[in-house]
Parts: structure tokens; sequence; C-alpha cells
């Protein structure tokens, strides 16, 4: 019974370290769920870019959605307003001082519906 008890502890224990886990997108940024949208968040310097995708991981068309990405940097939050790039491949807006690559902190989306989801960056 002790085995089966301790076997089932590890599972879950396993479970909640994976679900908790930051996966990288496929240019490098961090891939979060933003309700039912995935948003890649990439900062390059001053420069921040965000991806959207659908459930499926298809790319959406920036058109109609802005977002605001909250950043952590040094202690302090950093707010990024981000609009839909002349191309229409993601949002872009620049900080006003250089990022790291990586960055905490959450990104809020907003689609043409109005509908305003948020997705933490760990």
């Amino acid at each position: 019974m002790r085995i089966l008890f301790a076997s089932l502890a590890l599972v879950a224990s396993i479970t909640l370290v994976g679900a908790h886990e930051q996966r990288t997108g496929p240019r490098g940024g961090a891939l979060v769920d933003a309700g039912s949208y995935h948003v890649e968040l990439v900062t390059r310097d001053k420069a921040v870019e965000i991806f959207v995708s659908d459930a499926q991981d298809k790319p959406l068309p920036a058109a109609g959605f802005k977002a605001l990405a909250i950043l952590a940097v040094a202690g302090k939050s950093v707010r990024v307003t981000l609009e839909p790039a002349p191309d229409g491949s993601k949002l872009v807006g620049a900080a006003a001082e250089s990022l790291p690559a990586r960055v905490k902190g959450a990104v809020q989306l907003t689609g043409a519906d109005g509908k305003t989801s948020t997705g933490r960056i760990n």
C-alpha cells in the first residue's frame, strides 16, 4: 500500500511540475496560453513582439488584436503597449529601456470582439 501511495504522489508531483513548465515558441520566445489563444512573447533589446496563434498553433493575423505586456525587469514593472505590425504578422511595441531575452510578467491580449485574456510568463 505504501508503494502505491508513493507512486501516486510521485506521478502527481511530476504532473504539477510539468503544468508550470514554461514552453518555448518557434521564434525562441516564451509561449503561453491566453484564453483560447497561444501567445509567443519575444524580446530583443527594446523591441517587444507578440505572435498569436489558435489552439492548434496555426498563426493568426494580428489585425484586430491589441495587447499590453506587463514585464518584471530588474525589480520594476515595465508596461509596453503593442499594436499590429504593418505586415500584420505580429503585434509590436517598444520598451523605454533594453530588456533581457527572457522576462517574467503577463500579456493582456484583446481581440476584435473586445474580449481580453491574460497569459502569465514565468
